[in-house]
């Protein structure tokens, strides 16, 4: 990874959701997602709250909560009804094979959890879910889990703070950076300006993107004219990438919402905390 990137908090709490998305799917699998999960585990410890809580408790835009329920119920994982009180309200409950999924996902959520933690000290552990608290704008707390279920409550998993965290990046990437350029695309771009010419493979491991990704990201950036790529003369097999003119202009014109994006991200956290908060990060992330 370049050493701007390295720098950067979006940059960094991306690369840690993709390694939690790994781990998600290597110890919970593909019939739950993690926002899944933490409805149903809001619901399994607020039985009858109304949808926006539940959406509040998980962290959860209102569309996003609206067609997570939809699908939940459809899957007969949660009960739905209006609130006889109040017709306007939704009230949940988990259904009994909402129930046995948390119960059979637990395991593999608290391993997530446990995986996710290993790079780190036990300190660390604790400083890094009290900084990814504060930049995921939820309220610090302390490392929370047993070996019977993870809380999830003020006190958050640290999959689950990576996952807010970055859904604060997303949401300050729209307003500051715009629609033009996606965090991954961008790290693209700036390898590109570090390493000119250097092959695809290269630019995936500096932009921290897997193959396919980086594969599918190329084409779409050469379509748009922002990339060039060639045949390596020497190896037909690799392919050598540098940014277009109009490549270089966009990167360029996005660095101060960029900027201003990794600004935001920290603010909650002291100035004498952004090197340690970024090494934990960093950690977490692999890096």
């Amino acid at each position: 990874m370049s050493a701007r990137l390295q720098q950067s908090p979006g940059h960094l709490i991306r690369v840690a959701q993709q390694v939690h998305t790994r781990l998600w799917s290597e110890h919970v699998g593909a019939d739950l997602t993690a926002p899944q999960f933490a409805v149903l585990l809001v619901l399994a410890l607020e039985p009858g709250a109304d949808q926006r809580t539940v959406g509040e408790r998980a962290s959860l835009d209102k569309a996003t909560m609206a067609e997570m329920v939809a699908r939940l119920v459809r899957r007969g994982l949660v009960l739905r009804r209006r609130d006889p009180a109040d017709g306007r309200r939704k009230l949940l409950a988990l259904s009994q094979s909402g129930a046995q999924a948390v119960r059979e996902a637990t395991g593999g959520v608290v391993r997530v959890q446990r995986t996710l933690f290993e790079p780190l000290a036990a300190d660390e552990q604790v400083e890094i879910v009290r900084v990814m608290a504060k930049i995921a704008r939820l309220e610090p707390a302390a490392v929370v889990y047993s070996d019977a279920r993870p809380i999830l409550d003020a006190q958050r998993a640290i999959g689950y703070l990576i996952r807010v965290s970055q859904q604060v990046h997303t949401k300050l990437w729209s307003e500051h950076v715009g629609a033009e350029l996606t965090a991954p695309q961008y790290a693209v771009l700036d390898a590109l300006e570090l390493e000119p010419g250097a092959d695809q493979r290269t630019v995936g491991e500096l932009a921290s993107l897997d193959k396919a990704t980086m594969a599918e990201m190329v084409s779409r950036l050469v379509r748009r004219g922002l990339v060039q790529r060639r045949r390596d003369p020497s190896d037909g097999r690799r392919n050598l990438l540098s940014l277009s003119p109009a490549g270089q202009d966009l990167l360029h014109r996005s660095a101060a919402g960029v900027a201003k994006v990794q600004q935001l991200l920290l603010a909650p956290l002291e100035e004498h905390e952004h090197g340690p908060a970024l090494a934990l990060i960093g950690k977490a992330a692999r890096l």
